[in-house]
């Protein structure tokens, strides 16, 4: 196992590092479309057939957002002792079990029980934390950059949406989620295989700097990378006694509410405007393909400008796209441009830089620990959005007050990261 990780090392060879960013970029595109993109295409069906309010079925999606909040510093801890190839296999089954549980709801009980067991499976491993933590490991001064294709996955897990809308129309909603949770396993647990602890395991250094010392030149120009080896870093307690960890938190409530909200109401909110189910599948697809070359753009210039400038302006582009998104219809075109350059941006900025933060700011040291912390304090924020949104359609008739609140507070993360100060150790 040593020997075939380190020839990934030989002259020639790619940097074995590069292979798990591969493999978490298709993993996350299948998890992040399956179960979350794709959420917000059971809505409709799930409420024509068992008769639920949207608010109910809000409320399912925010059990999972909660629970998966609290779990967070556990599962971070887990991670963090038992590394990410273990907790991916388990946080894959378990997703493909909650899956199945889903396709057999009857009663509003039975609907939440199958979204508890899906949040525990997204928290474990199926959600991307394994990939993330390990990436963060093998990678520092391109931390950006490997962030950046990763996170392709999550750009094209928007892809996913329209094949889920096939299989929907072909098979109907309980028979596309059994479908779905086979596929889980089937891609999903190969690639989490990949997965593995740190380069200094192997003999080996982050970003494929060479390990033997060649002199002074070379020491000095390893020296950076050396000091951000994948096991440095601040303890939990030093963490949490720093301002920039409360900041951050709150730039992650702006961005997870506000994503969360999105998702759960993005095509009931289109349809409602007056697009067809299909054409808010394509407006997705159109989405996912153009944040694709965002998020790769947006790692690069992270690395060259650096992470935190670029991740404080992200949240700006990503309140303009809210607030254009809340008035998006067929008799608006000229909005679409806009809209899809500002959100795409934005969401880039703080999927892919938002993980690099925390490694930026305390090291990788307890890198799950310290993100999952962070998950739980803005828990309550990203629950009660999509419920609050919920309830002013069924009040209202309409989303569009619920959207410019929303990119009210997506754009107020930029205060609470300019407040957060620059990484002082470990960003370039």
């Amino acid at each position: 196992m040593l020997g075939r990780v380190r020839d990934r090392q030989r002259p020639g060879g790619m940097f074995y590092g590069w292979y798990i960013v591969m493999a978490g970029a298709v993993s996350i595109a299948g998890a992040t479309g399956i179960t979350v993109l794709g959420f917000s295409l059971f809505v409709g069906p799930v409420r024509d057939e068992l008769g639920w309010s949207v608010t109910v079925i809000s409320i399912g999606y925010s059990i999972r957002s909660f629970e998966q909040g609290l779990l967070s510093p556990f599962t971070g801890n887990l991670l963090d002792r038992f590394g990410p190839r273990r907790m991916a296999i388990i946080g894959i089954c378990t997703t493909a079990v909650g899956l199945a549980l889903f396709s057999q709801i009857q009663e509003v009980w039975h609907y939440y029980v199958a979204s508890m067991v899906l949040a525990v499976g997204q928290s474990l491993g199926a959600g991307g934390n394994p990939f993330t933590l390990a990436v963060m490991q093998w990678f520092s001064r391109k931390r950006g950059r490997a962030a950046g294709l990763m996170n392709l996955g999550n750009g094209s897990g928007y892809l996913v949406v329209p094949l889920i809308a096939i299989l929907l129309a072909a098979f109907g909603w309980r028979e596309t989620l059994l479908i779905l949770a086979g596929a889980v396993l089937v891609i999903l647990l190969p690639l989490a295989m990949v997965l593995r602890w740190g380069p200094e395991r192997y003999g080996l250094l982050p970003d494929g700097e060479r390990a033997e010392p060649d002199g002074d030149e070379v020491a000095a120009a390893n020296a950076p990378v050396r000091a951000m080896m994948s096991g440095s870093g601040m303890s939990v307690g030093e963490a949490l006694r720093t301002r920039a960890f409360f900041c951050l938190m709150l730039a992650g409530v702006a961005s997870g509410a506000s994503f969360n909200t999105w998702n759960v109401h993005l095509v009931p909110h289109l349809t409602n405007q007056g697009f067809s189910t299909s054409t808010a599948s394509l407006f997705i697809a159109a989405f996912g393909l153009i944040s694709l070359a965002a998020r790769v753009s947006v790692g690069w210039f992270g690395d060259r400008l650096g992470r935190h400038n670029v991740y404080m302006l992200a949240f700006l582009f990503l309140g303009l796209g809210y607030a254009l998104f809340a008035f998006l219809s067929p008799d608006r075109p000229y909005l679409l441009p806009i809209y899809f350059l500002a959100n795409t941006t934005g969401m880039a900025g703080f999927s892919v830089l938002g993980q690099t933060m925390v490694a930026d700011y305390f090291g990788t040291r307890r890198f799950g620990t310290i993100r999952g912390l962070n998950g739980t304090l803005a828990m309550p924020f990203g629950i009660g959005m999509p419920i609050l949104a919920g309830w002013m359609f069924d009040h209202y008739g309409d989303y569009q007050l619920a959207f410019v609140i929303v990119g009210a507070v997506a754009a107020s993360g930029f205060l609470w990261v300019l407040l957060a100060g620059k990484p002082a150790m470990h960003e370039r």
